[in-house]
Order: C-alpha cells, then sequence, then structure tokens
C-alpha cells in the first residue's frame, strides 16, 4: 500500500496516552460542582446514545458522590439515582435524559456554572 502514511501502533498508543493524560488532568482540576455536571453530562449524553451499561456506570459515580453527613438531601439524591437506573434498564432512556437535564440545569445556575 504505498502512498498511503499508516502510523506504528506505538505512534498511536503514545497520542492515546497523551490524550488520556490531558483528560487526566482536565478532571483533576475540576471544583467538585464541576465533576457533578460532568457526570450529569455523562450519563445524559449515554442515555441518548442508549448506552444502558455506561448510563448506570454515571449514575454510580453519582450515588458514590453523595455525601451522607446531610442524609436527607443525599437521601433525595439517593432515591433519583435509583429510580434513574431502574429507568434505564428499562431502556427508558429519554425519561433519564430529561430528568438529569433538569438537575443538571438546576445544579448549574444555583452555582452559576454552565
Amino acid at each position: 500500500m504505498e502512498g498511503i502514511a499508516l502510523k506504528s501502533p506505538r505512534g498511536y498508543f503514545r497520542e492515546k496516552n497523551a490524550f488520556g493524560d490531558y483528560k487526566k488532568n482536565e478532571i483533576m482540576s475540576l471544583t467538585p460542582v464541576q465533576l457533578i455536571l460532568k457526570l450529569y453530562d455523562y450519563v445524559i449524553v449515554n442515555c441518548r446514545r442508549h448506552d444502558a451499561t455506561k448510563a448506570i456506570a454515571g449514575l454510580t459515580q453519582l450515588i458514590a458522590a453523595l455525601n451522607f453527613d446531610y442524609k436527607e438531601v443525599a437521601l433525595g439524591f439517593f432515591k433519583i439515582y435509583r429510580y434513574c437506573q431502574d429507568r434505564v434498564r428499562k431502556e427508558k432512556f429519554e425519561e433519564v435524559a430529561e430528568l438529569i437535564g433538569e438537575l443538571r440545569s438546576a445544579w448549574a445556575q444555583a452555582f452559576k456554572l454552565s
């Protein structure tokens, strides 16, 4: 295949690792609120793609981020996230994307972020 430039696998992995390092640095520099917004975005995108595995994983991370020192508030979010996981399992992706989108908007507005 003369005339076609192919990258060696070694070069591909170097680029992939550099991108991974960039994303890792980006995520590590976010505030806790910005991280929550990123997780909301992740869930929404994966619901739109009908990717149940990734949507549930994002919801699981949201559950893991809850601070149960504030029991009432955390329990409310816990119930919402569990409900969303159940709805994703039933392939109700649009319902979950809408609900999480509303939560995302509320968080962004409360902390004046977009």
